[in-house]
């Protein structure tokens, strides 16, 4: 029964900002019909996170679906569909933190480069303020661990072409012990199910969807996905409410190399940023 169903549950990436649910959900079911489909926004503005689910009645369709739409261009975006997987040990620690990539090179061909040692379920550069050349840093999610693995053994310390300098590639997970430990009173984010109330009940227990969302999409902001996808450096932010004032969330696994300015420029598409302050080791960052 698992096998079946890990058969009939899809999860699709790269998906344009402005594709509304009704144009996601119509376009797979074009192709058989589905239980359910939804695009992973944020619970409050609605803000896409680039990826979403498909679960269909049966495997050929999703099959079928697999075949005629990865790949597919929409709007500004090539979409990447495929099976979305079970949970487990093999998928822990697949997210990977790379610093001196060449400052011309795009996402395209950073995926290119990785893509030989397995399967990339996301990968990330970071861009200055105009969106334009990027800042030599950039976050991978592979599918398993052991391909993870096989991209640092091959690929750290390498200068690229365009490069100026060795190439650094570790677990993202590895920056979290240079944090220090969150204040007092902050509370853990709740599991966070794409689907909505009683949605991810559609997905019983030992099914992929159920395992990934709960293990792998935890929220976060660096991918505009939700991610254990602490998928590109960033496991899911705690909140502590200050009164009338805002909200504090304290953010693991940015980098060494992030700093003030760049948290900035990714959290205020979200809303008003009103302080932020990068905790280095040994020491707080000024403000």
């Amino acid at each position: 029964m698992e096998n079946n169903q890990g058969k009939t549950n899809l999860i699709i990436n790269y998906l344009p900002q402005m594709l509304t649910d009704n144009e996601f959900k119509n376009l797979f079911q074009s192709i058989g019909p589905i239980k359910a489909a939804k695009i992973v926004r944020h619970k409050s503005t609605g803000y896409s996170y680039g990826f979403g689910f498909v679960e269909y009645v049966n495997e050929l369709d999703a099959a079928r679906a697999i075949e005629t739409l990865n790949g597919f261009q929409l709007q500004n975006k090539k979409i990447k569909v495929a099976y979305s997987r079970p949970g487990g040990d093999n998928i822990k620690n697949a997210n990977l933190y790379l610093r001196g990539i060449p400052k011309t090179m795009t996402e395209e061909q950073l995926e290119q480069l990785l893509s030989p040692y397995g399967e990339i379920i996301q990968c990330r550069v970071l861009k200055d303020a105009t969106g334009g050349r990027n800042k030599g840093v950039g976050f991978v999610l592979y599918d398993q661990r052991k391909q993870a693995e096989e991209a640092i053994k091959k690929l750290s310390g390498q200068v690229l072409e365009g490069g100026t300098e060795p190439l650094v590639i570790k677990y993202a997970e590895d920056n979290a012990k240079k944090v220090r430990a969150p204040m007092p009173g902050t509370v853990n984010a709740p599991a966070f199910d794409p689907f909505g109330t009683g949605m991810a009940g559609r997905f019983t227990a030992g099914g992929p969807v159920r395992h990934s969302l709960q293990g792998r999409f935890r929220f976060n902001p660096m991918t505009n996905s939700v991610g254990g996808m602490g998928a590109y450096g960033y496991a899911a932010p705690s909140a502590l409410s200050v009164g009338g004032e805002g909200h504090i969330l304290f953010v693991y696994n940015i980098g060494p190399d992030t700093d003030e300015k760049t948290v900035w420029q990714l959290f205020a598409r979200y809303g008003t940023v009103q302080k932020v302050n990068v905790i280095r080791e040994g020491g707080t960052g000024a403000g």
